[in-house]
């Protein structure tokens, strides 16, 4: 006579569960040309509709906000200028909380949600710090859904690795794409005559993560893009994010420097 119990019967059940979901994470990996995938787009339907019919959203301009700095400085332009947000996805990273994928916009937002501003204009705001092992497939995640005319990516730099304010310069830094700086293309950045032309980063400071991965997608696909490095306080929670200090240990991460095109 055979006696089983609740709890080897509960056994069981878990076991058969974990082996089903073992073969469709198989299932997905190989659909994925073999490799696992982290980061996992969430489109609304109208966006789905927009992405079938011209197979990407195709904005004249992608503006990507990456960390704190950045999205509340796009939140409240957003918001002084009366402009009206409207949702189209997000970006879901493995491993990153999933705060905000409600795709309501809120200054406040962890995931990365993608909305359109009108006008040509659609704009990703990253909040949250993607994995450098997973920069890369958001970029490419994003560029490849989105598929804009021109990129600009807007990050903090810390103050210190680009000499702020030492020769009595206070402004923004830039690192422009090679399509870009050739100025092959129909789109272009008109600087206010009143207003001193902003440098190029300089190679002290290494861009590194969304800002690093965004450029470097864009300059293998020849589209034109500029990052825009707005210094922020040394020790600031954006000031360490996306540059290494020399000599540190950041130095030796995998990043984009100036003249990388």
């Amino acid at each position: 006579m055979f006696f089983s119990s609740p709890l080897d019967e509960d056994m069981v059940s878990r076991v058969e569960q974990d082996e089903d979901e073992e073969r469709i994470a198989e299932r997905a990996i190989e659909a994925n040309g073999g490799v696992l995938r982290k980061v996992f787009p969430v489109w609304s339907r109208a966006a789905r509709d927009r992405i079938a019919e011209r197979g990407s959203l195709s904005p004249d301009v992608l503006l990507v906000a990456a960390g704190d700095f950045a999205c509340d400085l796009v939140h409240d332009g957003v918001a002084a200028g009366g402009i009206s947000l409207n949702p189209l996805g997000a970006l879901a990273v493995a491993g990153v909380t999933a705060k905000g994928l409600t795709l309501e916009p809120s200054a406040d937002d962890d995931a990365c949600v993608v909305h359109d501003l009108g006008g040509g204009v659609v704009v990703a705001a990253a909040r949250h710090r993607i994995p450098v092992e997973s920069a890369r497939e958001w970029a490419s995640s994003l560029v490849n859904a989105v598929k804009p005319g021109r990129v600009v990516v807007l990050c903090a730099v810390d103050e210190h690795d680009v000499g702020y304010g030492i020769d009595g310069y206070r402004g923004s830094f830039v690192l422009d794409t090679a399509a870009q700086r050739s100025g092959m293309h129909s789109l272009s950045i008109l600087d206010d005559a009143d207003v001193p032309a902003a440098r190029t980063l300089p190679a002290g400071a290494l861009l590194e993560g969304v800002p690093a991965a965004v450029a470097a997608r864009c300059e293998m696909l020849g589209i034109p893009a500029r990052v825009v490095a707005v210094p922020a306080p040394t020790g600031s929670r954006d000031g360490r994010r996306f540059t290494a200090a020399r000599g540190g240990p950041g130095a030796r991460r995998i990043g984009v420097g100036p003249g990388f095109g």
